[in-house]
């Protein structure tokens, strides 16, 4: 039973490290929806429509993408680049949400990803598989920093841990 925990924190941990691989430098960002809308009033960016997130490290299919933008004095405007913009606070993936690194993949109905504090919360009906592993609960939550991950059963669901044990004769 150690050894599966061991296992699931594992494929917990390689999943979202991804997203810290470059936290030092600057990698690009590609996004790519049917529409995009900047409002000023609440600092945010929003995509809809078939959006795509393509990263070196990872990728990210959702319905709708929220930039939330943190508050750092008057902007013109939605700019991001490192010469006077604002910083993200937290992006919020929602709608048939899916994350994909190399051949592990998330799925949920919604996905937060608060930037400063390196922490991914995954809600309604969260699985994440690892090959033919698996994991999934009512809400999985990734501290990014620390390489801890929480997954939350509740009254809809319970903790569901799937692993490849290797065959051989049963312990008495």
């Amino acid at each position: 039973m150690i050894q599966s925990l061991k296992v699931m924190g594992f494929i917990l941990a390689m999943f979202f490290v991804a997203s810290t691989v470059h936290a030092q430098g600057q990698v690009p960002v590609k996004i790519l929806s049917d529409h995009m809308e900047y409002v000023q009033e609440s600092s945010t960016v929003v995509f809809t429509g078939s959006v795509h997130v393509d990263r070196e490290d990872f990728q990210i299919w959702s319905d709708k993408l929220t930039v939330f933008m943190a508050a750092s004095g008057e902007q013109a405007g939605p700019s991001l680049g490192p010469d006077g913009s604002q910083d993200i606070e937290k992006l919020l993936a929602e709608g048939n949400v899916r994350i994909e690194r190399e051949n592990q993949t998330g799925t949920s109905s919604k996905a937060t990803y608060w930037t400063k504090r390196g922490v991914v919360v995954m809600e309604g009906n969260p699985v994440l598989k690892d090959g033919q592993s698996s994991i999934s609960g009512e809400v999985i939550t990734y501290h990014l920093q620390d390489n801890r991950g929480v997954v939350e059963g509740g009254q809809r669901q319970r903790v569901q841990a799937v692993f490849m044990a290797p065959a051989g004769p049963a312990a008495p």
